[in-house]
């Protein structure tokens, strides 16, 4: 039956500091928010991105958003928001009204001052 909604999976792997594995379940129409923080990983404010596919060695391939590590700076649609307090590290993305087209990885990159400082998290998204 195609009425029936699809669940979406969301798995994340967080590359650093340590290694932990999210798993969030959506339904095709509905939102779903995959999580990132980064006050546990350093103080004060940064800027980060969100992209589609996985984190590349600097920036966001596909950026959907970026922050300045107040504000929301710039976003590819008002289909991405970050609901959570970004000044507290809560960019959390929410994806609202997904479809199948939302299957994918995902990037989330915190931009850390310094060589090879940045903090990402892939996070892998598929319809189950």
């Amino acid at each position: 039956d195609t009425s029936v909604p699809h669940d979406l999976v969301f798995s994340s792997l967080l590359t650093a500091p340590a290694a932990a594995q999210t798993v969030v379940t959506g339904y095709v129409g509905q939102s779903v928010t995959l999580p990132c923080m980064y006050a546990s990983w350093s103080q004060g404010s940064h800027s980060m991105c969100w992209g589609k596919g996985s984190c590349p060695k600097s920036k966001c391939n596909d950026e959907l958003l970026h922050t300045d590590g107040t504000r929301v700076l710039s976003r590819k649609s008002a289909k991405y928001q970050l609901l959570g307090s970004i000044r507290r590290g809560d960019v959390s993305l929410t994806i609202f009204n997904t479809n199948e087209g939302d299957s994918a990885v995902y990037c989330c990159r915190i931009e850390v001052p310094g060589w090879f400082n940045d903090q990402t998290k892939d996070l892998s998204c598929m319809e189950g």
